[in-house]
This record gives C-alpha cells, structure tokens and sequence, in this order.
C-alpha cells in the first residue's frame, strides 16, 4: 500500500526496530516540507535508508523545507553521524537547529511531513509508542505550531559548521 500524506488517516504502529524505516517512510512521501524535532543526534536519524530519502526530498526543489531540531548533538560529532554531514553538503536545503535550554524535552520526538503526515516517537530511544500516520489532523498541526515557536527560539550550532581551509 503506497503511503501518501493527506490521503489516509489510518494510524500505524511500527516495531521499535522499524523505527527508521518508518520515519523514511515519512520523508519520501513528502513533497514541501519536512520538520523533526528529536531528543539527540542518534542511531533514528544515522540510518542510510532514511538519509537517502532526505536527500532526495532536499534536492526534489529548491523551495522544500526541511528544518531538524534537536536537543544534544555531543555523541553525533564525536562519531561522525550520517546526517551532519548530508546537511554539511547540502546547507541551503537542510537547516540544522539545536532547541534553547528551556525548550529541551527528551520526550519529544516527531516528525511532520507536508503539515499533516506524522511519526511519533515519544520518549525516544525508549519510546512508549510508535506512530506513523499520512493524515494526523490535529496532532500534525498542534505539533507543527509547537515546533515553528521552538524552531525561532533555537540556534545553529557552530560545532555542526565544516571548516574550510
């Protein structure tokens, strides 16, 4: 069955080891925008599925948007994870954000798609669900204004930036 964003508002329930597949799911159904919110830079989002498909989206159109907000990113520099350095090659299609202090919340974790396709991992690495659903509506909006309000509150990070020499 093809998953297509604001088409079927059946709600999935992935296994926790699907989790990445879900998500890339997600991205390459959408076609305008993409924005996940995440505790930390970590194994979901290092997946070369999932940063396939983001890739794809990124280079899809100039206009797409695609916004990742997250909390800590100490271990994905240290380790050298996947999607810095897509987002690294790809700076005018990827916008990186880590979330200010007060807005830090280990139990957020989603995904909105086109404004209305959702994944959701609350309390991720362990989260107590999984969910991925084409059409979320209210959920997808509700968290879509939570992130837009956190998104204009965080900053980029410097460690993130490739230094050219």
């Amino acid at each position: 069955m093809p998953f297509v964003i604001g088409d079927d508002d059946t709600l999935h329930h992935p296994e926790f080891r699907e989790a990445s597949t879900a998500l890339a799911t997600l991205i390459a159904a959408c076609r305008r925008s993409l924005w996940l919110r995440m505790p930390a830079l970590d194994g979901l989002t290092a997946d070369r599925g999932l940063c396939d498909a983001l890739k794809l989206l990124a280079l899809s159109s100039a206009k797409v948007d695609i916004r990742i907000q997250y909390d800590s990113q100490d271990n994905a520099v240290r380790n050298g994870h996947r999607l810095i350095h897509l987002a690294r090659r790809l700076p005018s299609h990827i916008q990186l954000r880590q979330s200010q202090e007060d807005d830090r919340d280990g139990q957020l974790c989603f995904a909105i798609g086109d404004g209305t396709g959702l994944f959701e991992a609350p309390g991720w690495p362990r989260p107590s669900r999984l969910d991925l659903c084409a059409h979320r509506l209210p959920r997808a909006p509700r968290l879509a204004r939570q992130f837009q309000e956190q998104w204009e509150r965080a900053a980029t990070s410097t460690e993130l930036r490739e230094l050219r020499l």
